[in-house]
């Protein structure tokens, strides 16, 4: 029942900035020119990511800290061609001079992409439209793949995941001192995993993204999509946890039901099964962090964060009035 809280504490390693002349030997490791300057960091909760400006252009340094398993890097580099292929452009990390996909840094896997100037996000009809059509070809395209390796980590809300997160918080009950607050997060737990679980073998199942929100799309002048970011969370599940995660990602956005629209419309066609559990999917992605709230050094804190987050939202979505409202948003059978 633990594993996942050994994990947390072998994983991941402090993030680790590399110093110029570490990121110098690994300029010439990816035959990318002279190192002119370090740019500064581009954000990153777990991982480092270190623009630089070469001779040979601009590019990013991404050093991981300990959530990439080897074998997930390997299917990864597989699938993104297969995307680049069909004409989804997934932005493709360089290879290094030896043609490896990635080199190590102090037992940290590091990545070198270039970098990709890109217009603001502004959630306009085209751009979140393009959200929606984007994500259709990706999933079409690695609709026939089979089951990859499993990330170490991801926020994808597997059964395993939610029930164990549950069993620490109901192990740990007597030492956290507020029965309130665990009572709160297992009436949700119960509420959604009611309506999942029974209907969950029915979705259609692909290659999903697992990370799928407007942030990790890059996006020219014409609000169309060039670049494609963040692989690390790739796993076969149900197509429709991308688009219920994209929906809660943008939850707190001004405009969000027509944003809701407008997303739905560029996907396309949904099956009936995945119109009926829609809902259910927007609170499952939800409902995530607070059962993963137990995974962290202050749990009770963490928990207290989540459920004042997340809780309006769940309860929105699975009320009658939520569900009728998402299922009047274009979703053609």
């Amino acid at each position: 029942m633990n594993r996942l809280v050994e994990k947390q504490k072998e994983v991941p390693m402090p993030r680790y900035k590399p110093d110029h002349s570490e990121v110098e030997k690994l300029c010439k490791e990816y035959q990318v020119g002279e190192l002119l300057t370090i740019d500064g960091e581009l954000g990153g909760l777990f991982n480092v990511n270190l623009k630089i400006t070469t001779s040979s252009g601009q590019y990013v340094l991404r050093i991981h800290s300990g959530l990439s398993l080897e074998e997930h890097l390997h299917a990864e580099k597989i699938l993104l061609k297969k995307l680049r292929g069909n004409g989804v452009p997934a932005l493709t990390p360089l290879d290094t001079k030896e043609g490896c996909y990635y080199t190590k840094l102090h037992n940290r896997i590091v990545q070198l992409t270039p970098f990709v100037e890109s217009a603001p996000f502004r959630f306009s009809s085209e751009q979140v439209y393009q959200c929606g059509q984007v994500l259709r070809n990706f999933h079409d395209v690695l609709k026939i793949e089979k089951a990859i390796p499993v990330p170490l980590w991801s926020n994808y809300p597997s059964e395993s995941v939610l029930k164990e997160g549950m069993e620490i918080f109901t192990d740990q009950q007597q030492k956290i001192h507020d029965d309130f607050l665990i009572k709160e997060a297992k009436k949700l737990y119960q509420s959604v995993m009611a309506q999942w679980l029974p209907k969950e073998a029915s979705l259609p199942k692909v290659v999903i993204h697992g990370d799928w929100h407007p942030w990790n799309l890059l996006f020219n002048e014409g609000n169309e999509i060039n670049n494609i970011l963040d692989f690390d969370f790739l796993q076969r599940g149900e197509r429709i946890h991308d688009i219920a995660y994209f929906l809660w990602a943008i939850r707190k956005t001004e405009g969000y039901e027509e944003s809701a629209k407008h997303f739905l419309k560029g996907y396309g066609s949904l099956t009936g099964i995945e119109v009926e559990m829609l809902p259910v999917a927007m609170a499952r992605a939800s409902l995530f962090f607070i059962c993963t709230a137990s995974f962290v050094s202050n749990p009770v804190l963490e928990l207290q964060v989540q459920l004042k987050d997340q809780k309006p939202f769940i309860e929105w979505v699975l009320s009658q009035e939520g569900k009728a409202c998402v299922r009047r948003w274009p979703m053609l059978r």
